[in-house]
């Protein structure tokens, strides 16, 4: 059952035609974002808030226009974005831009990450939607950073090449095993605390002043074998980390770990490409992964794996200060 949270904005907001109120997972969340391209599903979104812990304060908001329910609204006001700023998510349904829904929700989604003690919020756009990315502008939010996503069919894995590069970290003494359904609760806790040091480490995470907690982490794996761990003397040293895309009837990267002392091995690249062997061995098709321009390492690793990019998208932060 989901923790329920009261918005330190007084809520229904009305200014002229457009009304802000509270949203909840009884909504026809799918219809109010017709088109968003970062929306995966009313289900995936549920399955989300009913494993977050008490304390981690969300909320959705719905816009209106003459009575009429037309934009989304998601903040996780907690800083677990870049520089420590809040989680947002914001859609406005096309037929119903330019009337000022977006700039109400921004605000109440300002004032709230304000209200909480945070430096501002963070959400993202793709990179060839010019009519959003003018929207955020106008709105007065920066980008600071840029994605590629990038696609990988499983049926194309160069078996040889990953072989190639298994056979590199095993000579360094590194074993690679995925979880089982056998593997104990301990463990699972194991290869979290690993994960739970490296968050931060990641170029878009930079700044960011909490973690995911593991009430959140472990219900991402729907199957045990979607962790592909690392370890060298039985200790979890890098993991590879795979969830459902089913919005595209496809898996997607999650997050790939490796601990300092393990770098320079070529682990991300042996992770992902055993990985992905496994996976299309399960009969799964397609691995999507994110990355910044800036994390040349894991971008070149995925050129050796065998992904190809197919698209983008802009980080844009709106700043209090």
């Amino acid at each position: 059952m989901a923790t329920t949270h009261a918005p330190h904005v007084p809520l229904p907001r009305t200014h002229g035609p457009v009304t802000v109120r509270p949203g909840g997972l009884d909504e026809d969340l799918d219809a109010l974002n017709a088109g968003n391209p970062f929306w995966w599903g009313k289900d995936f979104m549920v399955e989300r808030i009913e494993s977050s812990p008490p304390e981690d304060a969300w909320f959705i908001l719905v816009g209106e226009l003459d009575g009429l329910p037309v934009a989304y609204g998601f903040l996780l006001a907690k800083g677990v974005e870049a520089g420590g700023r809040a989680m947002a998510d914001l859609w406005v349904l096309p037929e119903a831009r330019g009337h000022g829904v977006g700039r109400a929700l921004l605000d109440v989604m300002s004032a709230e990450t304000g209200a909480r003690g945070l430096p501002g919020l963070l959400s993202s756009v793709r990179d060839v939607d010019e009519s959003s990315i003018a929207a955020v502008r106008a709105l007065g939010c920066s980008e600071i950073g840029h994605h590629r996503e990038s696609v990988l069919d499983l049926d194309t894995v160069d078996d040889a090449a990953v072989a190639g590069l298994v056979h590199r970290v095993e000579q360094a003494g590194v074993v690679l095993e995925p979880l089982g359904p056998d593997t104990s609760e301990d463990e699972w806790r194991r290869v979290y605390e690993l994960v739970d040091t490296l968050w931060a480490d990641t170029p878009d995470a930079e700044g960011a002043s909490d973690s995911m907690p593991y009430e959140v982490w472990r219900p991402f794996f729907t199957s045990p074998d979607y962790v592909l761990v690392a370890r060298r003397d039985g200790v979890p040293v890098a993991a590879d980390m795979l969830m459902d895309r089913t919005k595209d009837d496809a898996l997607n990267i999650m997050l790939i770990a490796v601990a300092p002392e393990a770098r320079g091995l070529g682990l991300a690249a042996a992770l992902m490409g055993r990985h992905a062997q496994l996976m299309r061995d399960a009969g799964h098709r397609r691995l999507y992964t994110q990355n910044m321009d800036q994390n040349t390492r894991i971008l070149a690793a995925n050129d050796r794996v065998g992904f190809r990019a197919e698209s983008g998208f802009y980080d844009y932060a709106y700043d209090l200060a």
